[in-house]
């Protein structure tokens, strides 16, 4: 019955194709296959040095030419400037500082010479690596290739007979020094082999111990024997990323997810919230030095992580056409459908700030506080170059966080529930068209007057159906956020609405008499621009850009620009305003003159030699990817001139 439906022709024909598919699948296969071979040996070709490594680094980092890099940052101008900056000679009076330069001076005394970059770059004829295990105890490991000639003239093995030699059972000899560290409190060891070509220095006798073995094991895995999963380059991530990335000049491979647990690196390295962090289980950075750009290419593993679609180079282009050619600071960002997002893009253009939960929202009961707990001492040259907050007691987070009593909290819940109803109202009058992303911007400048700055901000959000935006809706929706924002909690304010013309295009603004200025919404291109001053939307509704100084060639998630040749207005003219009486009464304090000095604040003085430090800077730009559970990062500093 089946051959009545089915001739013997037409089955050799499906027959001949399910052989072609087997076959095309086969090839496929076999490809893949290749390609991961490819990828597999060019990792262990790019990244040979961490194979010598032990498991369990916390940070390790790979030099193309070491003493190259340290003969360069030496003759450098650069150098010249940071060892002058504010922010140097601050740095030096801390806490983490202090620390790491008595840890260092410790190991210092035990070699009987100076650890310096001198002693390092003779240690490697071009590449090294070097990996920290644990930061507290500054535990690391060193290795470097190194020829012969070069090893008999490193201070090192000059000065071995500071060091006992320690023979292993293979006649690998390795020199070691007990370190007193941590003022005595921690028993540690400074100790160095030479060990196959390979110099191997470490902190640690137990890690350069596992190092020499996996140098060992090299010869021992060419002869056949079974091989020891004791490497860097055998740890799963390090793998992943290791065949995404090519070595430039200085490449870094982070376990994330372990440097969030350590304590060290929460409370003296993190700058931010270790939350944030948290989807990140490793990563891997490279720099890459060309003629008047730094890049740094970042590869990511997450902890899986789901993204909107990304925008596309024409998206971009749309945003690029109503960006004003001097805003100092951009971000471009995919959000599709997101009503958190963007309520809080919208709201930030309009306001600065938006409502927060205070803790436990316990009343305070003053019984628990001594006349101690609210003195603040200022009484000497040391406490004024580090915040005075640096060092405090465990009462800090329980008492900064109370609610001053119950009307206070009451206050916080009613103007939470408008910051709630603004985000469904603002979601009801976009969802029909259909947010797919957005742009926000910034332009701080100093002005006369009280208020010394103003903040323009702007967002723009791209819809898919700009012709469905709910503009009654969105118009009710600002006016509910403004009664949050500046009114009583719970009031309910009038705002008129006026709508603006100007050049053959209309926009509509709301009037903020208490304030005296306005916020005001328009369409343009298909994109919605909200925006907290009128000087800025009438720019963004009326311009005409020309020029490519945003154009992208490829689809991204993220995309931020910073542009450093607006640095004197949207920086140094506020920020030294602001800190101004704090310098003046510094120097007033110590010197009885306060004309022409220098600022030592964090802004005006730190930031700003920062700055100096890196002075023909002109723009910063990072762009971000995400895919499969990766993120992909790319940080390009653009210089006016080449940087020395």
């Amino acid at each position: 019955m089946f051959s009545n439906v089915i001739s013997k022709t037409e089955l050799r024909q499906v027959g001949k194709r399910a052989l072609l598919v087997a076959v095309l699948l086969l090839a496929l296969i076999l490809v893949g296959v290749i390609v991961s071979a490819v990828s597999a040996q060019r990792a262990e070709k790019n990244f040979a040095l961490a194979a010598d490594f032990p498991r369990g680094a916390l940070v390790y980092a790979q030099f193309k030419d070491l003493p190259g890099l340290l003969a360069q940052w030496n003759e450098s101008q650069l150098k010249e400037r940071y060892l002058n900056s504010i922010n140097f000679q601050q740095m030096q009076s801390r806490h983490l500082a202090m620390k790491l330069l008595s840890r260092w001076e410790e190991f210092n005394d035990a070699a009987g010479f100076p650890l310096d970059l001198a002693a390092f770059a003779s240690v490697a004829d071009n590449q090294a690596a070097i990996a920290v295990y644990d930061i507290g105890r500054l535990d690391l490991v060193l290795v470097a290739p190194i020829s012969q000639t070069a090893l008999d003239a490193c201070v090192f093995f000059q000065g071995k007979d500071n060091f006992a030699p320690v023979e292993l059972p293979d006649g690998t000899t390795y020199y070691l020094r007990d370190v007193e560290a941590d003022r005595g409190r921690q028993k540690q060891h400074l100790a160095f082999a030479s060990v196959k070509g390979r110099f191997v220095l470490a902190t640690n006798e137990s890690l350069l111990l596992r190092t020499v073995a996996n140098i060992n094991q090299r010869q021992g895995q060419r002869r056949g024997q079974i091989e020891k999963k004791d490497r860097l380059s055998d740890e799963p991530d390090f793998q992943a990323l290791a065949k995404t990335v090519t070595p430039h000049f200085v490449t870094v491979w982070v376990a994330q997810s372990k440097l969030n647990d350590d304590w060290y690196f929460r409370h003296y390295w993190l700058m931010s919230d270790v939350a944030e962090l948290k989807t990140i289980r490793a990563g891997m950075f490279d720099l890459e030095l060309q003629q008047t750009n730094w890049v740094e290419r970042r590869e990511f593993l997450l902890n899986g992580k789901s993204n909107p679609a990304p925008i596309a180079p024409q998206l971009a282009e749309r945003f690029r056409k109503v960006l004003p050619a001097d805003t100092p600071f951009i971000q471009f960002r995919a959000i599709a459908d997101d009503a958190n997002t963007v309520a809080q893009l919208v709201s930030g253009a309009l306001f600065d700030g938006q409502a927060k939960p205070r803790g436990n929202r316990r009343s305070v009961n003053w019984q628990y506080y001594g006349d101690s707990d609210f003195d603040v001492s200022l009484e000497d040259d040391e406490s004024y170059g580090e915040s005075r907050y640096a060092y405090l007691d465990s009462k800090f987070d329980s008492t900064i966080d109370e609610a001053e009593d119950e009307e206070d909290a009451n206050d916080f819940a009613l103007r939470q529930t408008g910051e709630q109803r603004f985000a469904r109202q603002l979601h009801a009058a976009l969802q029909a068209a259909k947010p797919v992303a957005a742009t926000r911007l910034a332009q701080p400048k100093a002005i006369e007057g009280p208020l010394f700055a103003e903040f323009a901000r702007a967002s723009v959000i791209a819809l898919q159906n700009p012709a469905l935006l709910e503009k009654t809706s969105l118009e009710r929706a600002i006016a509910d956020l403004t009664a949050a924002r500046l009114m009583v909690a719970g009031s309910h304010g009038e705002f008129e609405w006026k709508t603006r013309t100007e050049q053959g295009t209309s926009w509509r603004e709301m009037e903020l008499p208490m304030l005296g200025r306005s916020v005001g919404y328009g369409l343009r291109d298909g994109s919605l621009i909200v925006s907290n001053n009128p000087g800025l939307l009438t720019a963004m509704m009326t311009a005409r850009r020309t020029g490519a100084r945003e154009t992208v060639m490829n689809p991204f998630h993220d995309l931020t620009v910073i542009r450093f040749d607006q640095r004197a207005v949207a920086f140094d003219e506020i920020f030294a305003r602001l800190e101004s009486p704090q310098v003046k009464a510094y120097w007033q304090q110590r010197s009885g003159d306060e004309s022409a000095q220098p600022s030592l604040e964090f802004f005006s003085g730190e930031l700003a030699g920062l700055f100096d430090v890196v002075a023909p800077l002109n723009e910063i730009r990072v762009q971000r990817v995400y895919s499969g559970g990766r993120l992909r990062e790319e940080v390009r500093m653009n210089f006016m001139a080449t940087i020395r």
